[in-house]
């Protein structure tokens, strides 16, 4: 069997169990049924079913356990961390899955044309993050008019991904001030033999507030109050603009949210795409931001 169907099969497993606990004959019965709606054969027998409980929890880290007093398997102890990580595999495995199959569907699967993201440094950035080692890469600034590309020696923290896009938090060793490096910029990657001692700095504390990638830890975060069109409330809800996301109104009239977050150029950046469909009630020097932006670019397009 391939790789590509055991790993279907691990997914079709999770997501079955995911909507409810289920003695092995319900999978057994729902994998048949898979397998003729896909014409695939993603049946397993009890031996076979077990060694997968354990792949899906090497893979995925998500633990699949037997309540022997009702009979029937279910998801334990699964962090909302692990649930988002196995959503991206699984998402990532599906596109894999796609664009293998565009050749013979030129005129069905239109793919995006664009720079790649760097995501073929993820792996080396994660061992040097693991080994705390030093590395060394020429980077490339797009938002300063200097296009000079710099050589930076840095001590790498985390990855991160904000919007589609990934960067690597870092402390450059040339100021000691914490940074963030798009990995789409980053080329020449070197990992050093010089190591590091472990920093005091937590990433998902320092970024619980912020919106893309600036920080600013040494600020309280703002409470932000949205609202949108009732046609826009769907994207919303579907894609949140923040993890601390909350429902306010919800009506045919209106979608009203609350957050809590540093509103950064990113955040600002982002309402303005969604245009006349959302307006900003707090704070009011966003408010006021946001109106002198939009002056800004009417401003453009007056003769």
């Amino acid at each position: 069997m391939s790789k590509q169907r055991f790993i279907k099969r691990y997914s079709l497993i999770i997501n079955f169990l995911r909507r409810t606990p289920s003695s092995f004959e319900g999978i057994e019965k729902y994998l048949q049924q898979q397998s003729i709606l896909e014409e695939e054969n993603f049946e397993v027998a009890l031996r076979t079913f077990q060694r997968d409980l354990k792949e899906i929890e090497s893979i995925f880290g998500i633990k699949i356990h037997k309540n022997r007093a009702k009979g029937f398997y279910e998801i334990i102890e699964n962090s909302d961390e692990n649930e988002d990580k196995y959503d991206r595999l699984m998402e990532s495995f599906e596109v894999y899955n796609a664009l293998k199959l565009s050749n013979n569907f030129d005129e069905e699967i239109i793919v995006e044309k664009r720079k790649p993201l760097g995501l073929e440094h993820m792996y080396s950035l994660l061992q040097a993050i693991k080994r705390k080692s030093e590395i060394q890469f020429t980077h490339e600034k797009y938002w300063t008019e200097d296009e000079e590309k710099q050589l930076k020696n840095v001590q790498p923290i985390a990855l991160k991904e904000a919007r589609f896009r990934w960067y690597l938090i870092a402390k450059d060793i040339k100021d000691n001030k914490l940074k963030t490096f798009g990995l789409d910029r980053i080329s020449n990657l070197r990992i050093l033999e010089k190591t590091f001692e472990s920093l005091n700095y937590n990433p998902k504390t320092a970024f619980q507030h912020s919106f893309g990638i600036v920080m600013k830890q040494a600020q309280l975060p703002q409470k932000v109050v949205l609202s949108f069109s009732h046609k826009q409330s769907k994207f919303i809800k579907s894609f949140p603009l923040h993890h601390s996301q909350n429902t306010i109104i919800d009506t045919k009239g209106e979608f009203r949210i609350e957050l809590l977050l540093h509103p950064t150029y990113d955040f600002v950046m982002e309402l303005m795409s969604i245009g006349s469909q959302v307006k900003v009630l707090e704070p009011l020097s966003l408010q006021e931001e946001i109106k002198t932006k939009l002056k800004e670019a009417l401003k453009l397009y007056k003769n």
